[in-house]
């Protein structure tokens, strides 16, 4: 069983992939199963590109392409929630019970932008990466409606800083990463890997391996695998190497998602077809 669990269409403000284009190339690398899994960002703080998508069209697509290819691979009705302490009830409202699979990720952070470095002006750059997982934190602890946690630790890619430390890397980050993996945990919930992360260091996904390792040790058991691929070229990267270095942690499963509820697959069956 080989899944990418993370990628954008066109449907995505900064992706000009058609699915078709997902879905043949996928079919092509030897994939069974993706979820599409385009932005929707309610109230992003960034008025040069909106990440709105109609969700009756986005649906409309998808069942039309699950109906196209439902005898070449499997495709699940996805989406990439960007969650805010504010907006809670209007996710809900958004999401219904209409997916098959919510990554919840974090593209702001107190109502200011990360990609544009608006949320980095009055902090320090770990004094930034603790009020951002402060914010993780408070968001984990009140909302569920959601199956993953996205890139955890995407606060590293973003600010203007020569260098780019593991979060595990400061005690008060690594404790408050701690408490978040606990809340995910207690809830039934999970964090993806994100193998797009691999930018950042050359050596880690995202979140990084510590903070997979310490998942691992409080008993976190969901976890999905994606490249948050954004073109072609990108789809399935580094994703079984990936799944060999899970493995090699202690994990012996990844899951897919069917109507918000997790099937578990063993990582040793993680592979392209024959």
């Amino acid at each position: 069983m080989f899944f990418d669990y993370h990628m954008h269409s066109h449907f995505s403000a900064d992706s000009q992939m058609n699915m078709e284009e997902i879905i043949e190339t996928a079919i092509k690398i030897g994939l069974d199963e993706i979820a599409i899994t385009d932005h929707h960002d309610i109230d992003y703080k960034d008025d040069s590109i909106e990440f709105i998508i109609d969700k009756n069209e986005y649906l409309t697509a998808l069942e039309k392409m699950q109906n196209k290819y439902k005898d070449k691979i499997e495709i699940k009705k996805g989406i990439e929630l960007g969650v805010q302490l504010h907006i809670f009830d209007q996710c809900n409202r958004y999401l219904a019970d209409d997916f098959d699979f919510v990554i919840a990720s974090f593209h702001t952070a107190e109502k200011k932008d990360l990609y544009n470095g608006d949320f980095f002006e009055e902090y320090s750059q770990w004094e930034a990466y603790l009020q951002y997982l402060k914010t993780v934190y408070a968001v984990v602890k009140d909302y569920e409606n959601y199956n993953v946690i996205g890139h955890l630790d995407i606060i590293r890619d973003y600010g203007n800083y020569d260098h780019k430390p593991d979060l595990m890397e400061n005690k008060e980050a690594s404790e408050i990463i701690a408490e978040i993996l606990k809340q995910i945990i207690k809830k039934d919930k999970g964090i993806e890997v994100n193998t797009s992360g691999y930018r950042i260091d050359g050596e880690n996904p995202m979140p990084s391996f510590r903070i997979l390792k310490l998942y691992k040790e409080l008993g976190g058991e969901i976890l999905t695998i994606g490249s948050d691929s954004h073109s072609t070229d990108r789809i399935a990267q580094r994703l079984s190497s990936t799944s060999q270095k899970l493995k090699e942690i202690g994990f012996d499963k990844l899951s897919t998602f069917t109507n918000m509820k997790p099937q578990f697959h063993k990582i040793e069956d993680f592979a392209p077809k024959k």
